[in-house]
């Protein structure tokens, strides 16, 4: 009875559920549920940089959250080192808004491209590089693929997220997203890049695949039906991408545009692919041991690159 006494003399405390007097019963509370997609819409904009620069390599994020007044919006803005605006839009669950955030984004990059070459900077972005939208979808959406990939060829790329789990933590990586019926008839990789090269360009991308080859047998190209690039131990050479019926190239570092419409073209970038690999090899090899100098040849001469068995080994 005491307890339920003193119980009676407290003063009557609202219910966190029970709106109080005067206010309007469907107010707005605060819950856990959008803190906890708030923060992790955080995180993972926060881990895209990194997955972006593998997709693109040598992208620099310029800006986020942007939201644009005559439509649309941008998680990220980001430039390649050729110049090229890009704006990244991270879809939400519903389908129907992604698709329009994406329609009326593209619509003012092809409308007010100057206005943010001014936001951005000249010296940064080259109104001359036609832009390019990333839609992420983390819930891998099949509809929301499907239907971007008819504004493909106006530069919309759709990315999904997939999370590699281990003892040492949880990593996720942004893969490019297709159609199912175009995944279900693609092998993907070099074939897929070849494949949808026009019938001017095929000779050409069949040039360029084998010469890069013929570099070094540790080349590893990665490729999809727009884009190849090339990597040696994970360092980026160069890539080409496909755009409408052009092929334009870049090489790392500095990954400066090159267009490709013919052999001469090809052996530009082939020599400066070769410049990169001779610089990616030395970085590679500087932390091995320097060998004891050997003493110098009478007479000043150069020592051979190879001794007499290597030479023999060789013939035989």
């Amino acid at each position: 009875m005491a307890t339920r006494g003193k119980k009676d003399d407290e003063p009557e405390r609202s219910s966190p559920e029970e709106p109080e007097a005067g206010e309007s019963s469907d107010r707005p509370r605060a819950r856990g549920k959008p803190s906890e997609e708030s923060d992790e819409n955080g995180n993972l904009l926060g881990a895209l940089g990194s997955g972006l620069d593998e997709i693109v390599p040598g992208l620099e994020i310029l800006d986020r959250k942007l939201v644009f007044e005559q439509g649309g919006r941008a998680d990220i803005a980001a430039v390649d080192p050729s110049g090229r605006l890009y704006l990244v839009l991270l879809a939400g669950e519903d389908t129907d808004r992604a698709v329009l955030d994406t329609l009326d984004s593209l619509a003012f990059l092809r409308a007010h491209l100057e206005l943010l070459v001014r936001h951005f900077g000249e010296r940064r972005v080259n109104p001359e590089r036609a832009p390019r939208v990333f839609v992420v979808s983390p819930s891998a959406d099949e509809r929301l693929t499907e239907r971007l990939a008819t504004l493909a060829d106006a530069g919309v790329l759709v990315l999904g997220v997939r999370a590699v789990k281990s003892a040492a933590g949880e990593r996720s990586y942004l893969v490019r997203l297709e159609p199912r019926g175009r995944a279900a008839t693609s092998t993907g990789g070099v074939a897929a890049f070849l494949r949808g090269l026009s019938a001017k360009l095929e000779p050409l991308g069949h040039a360029l695949v084998e010469r890069m080859a013929r570099l070094d047998e540790e080349l590893d190209p990665t490729a999809d039906a727009t884009t190849i690039v090339w990597r040696l131990q994970g360092e980026v050479l160069c890539r080409v991408e496909r755009i409408g019926d052009v092929l334009q190239a870049s090489v790392a570092p500095r990954h400066e545009p090159l267009a490709l419409a013919d052999p001469s073209d090809l052996d530009k970038l082939v020599e400066k692919a070769l410049a990169r690999l001779v610089r990616v090899l030395g970085m590679t090899r500087a932390e091995k041991p320097a060998l004891p100098d050997r003493p110098a040849l009478p007479g000043g001469q150069d020592e051979p690159l190879l001794t007499p068995e290597e030479i023999q080994a060789f013939r035989e």
